[in-house]
Parts: C-alpha cells; sequence; structure tokens
C-alpha cells in the first residue's frame, strides 16, 4: 500500500510516471478489474447452485431426442413401427417394436437395450428425476405410424419431476413433433 501511495504521489500532470520511479494502477484499471471478477462471479454461481433445474432440463431433452429417435425409427421401418412403453413406478421408458413392446430394441449407439433409466446408466448424472404422469391415449404406450404421427387422436404429454421443479414434455398427433415446456 505504501508503495502505491508512493507511486500516486510520484504521478506527473499528464499521468505517466517519472523516469525510475514505481508505476502503479489507475483508479480506472482497478475497477475494470472489480467489473471482470464480478461478471465472472454472476456467471459462475448460478452454475454452483441447485441443480434440480439442470437435471430436469437435461432430462426432458433426452425424453424428446429420444422420441425423435422413435419417431425417425418408424418412418424408415414402417413393416414394425416403433412404440415408446413408460413404466411409471419404476420411472423409466423404453424404446420396442410395435410387435414386440415387451422387449426394448438395441440402441444403435452402445449396443445395448434401448432402455432409459434416471440415475443409472447413460442417465447416471439425472438422479431424483421421475416420471410423475402422462397422457398417453388411455396407455403407457406411445406409437408412432409410418408417417411420424403418434397412433392416438390427442396430443400426448409426459411430466418429469425434480425436487420440486415440473416440466412437461408435448408430442403432437399430427406430426409427432415434442415441445419442451416451461420448468416451474
Amino acid at each position: 500500500m505504501i508503495k502505491l501511495m508512493k507511486c500516486i504521489a510520484q504521478k506527473t500532470r499528464s499521468g505517466r510516471p517519472r523516469p525510475g520511479s514505481l508505476a502503479g494502477f489507475t483508479l480506472v484499471e482497478l475497477m475494470t478489474v472489480v467489473i471482470v471478477l464480478a461478471i465472472a462471479a454472476a456467471l459462475a454461481v448460478p452454475m454452483l447452485g441447485d441443480t434440480s433445474f439442470s437435471k430436469l432440463q437435461g432430462a426432458a431433452s433426452t425424453l424428446a431426442a429420444d422420441l425423435a429417435f422413435a419417431q425417425v425409427e418408424s418412418i424408415a421401418h414402417s413393416e414394425d413401427t416403433r412404440v415408446v412403453v413408460f413404466d411409471n413406478p419404476n420411472d423409466t421408458y423404453h424404446i420396442a417394436l410395435s410387435s414386440d413392446t415387451a422387449t426394448p430394441i438395441t440402441n444403435p449407439i452402445n449396443k445395448k437395450p434401448y432402455l432409459m433409466d434416471y440415475g443409472s446408466g447413460a442417465a447416471a448424472s439425472l438422479t431424483g428425476v421421475t416420471i410423475s404422469g402422462y397422457t398417453l391415449g388411455g396407455d403407457d404406450e406411445l406409437g408412432f405410424g409410418v408417417y411420424g404421427g403418434l397412433d392416438q387422436a390427442t396430443a400426448a404429454t409426459i411430466t418429469l419431476v425434480c425436487e420440486g421443479f415440473t416440466v412437461t414434455v408435448t408430442v403432437d398427433p399430427n406430426t409427432g413433433e415434442s415441445t419442451i415446456g416451461t420448468i416451474n
């Protein structure tokens, strides 16, 4: 602090230090550093906070991607379309052939059964996410037709919950397109 005071005292009117004197920081430079640190802290604090929101967002995105995969597979394999089978008590779902809904198809990426279990396997980081409910036309299966539309006349909804946060994924019956709602 004493060096800083000596430096300030030795500055000339132009703001440049005299030859041989110690260089210091101006108030503008110090304020710039403080502002940059404040911005960095403002960006980092939400990342350190509650992760339930992030988990739920990730689970909803994963569900929407899996629904889109089942839709594309149904269009590509019109001889045996795909269904997404939900198991609400176990908070799982799997993609299966419409001719054998009990057996998950093989995931083309990891070569394992296409089963989504929040909190384990590929979804290990999504612990605490549960399937709180769904409307799938009266059963627990969401089927896609040969043109990608749903096998039901009304929109399908799947609601996910994680530690007080809720989000609903809605699937349009005509297009089969998934929409992720607002996380509440």
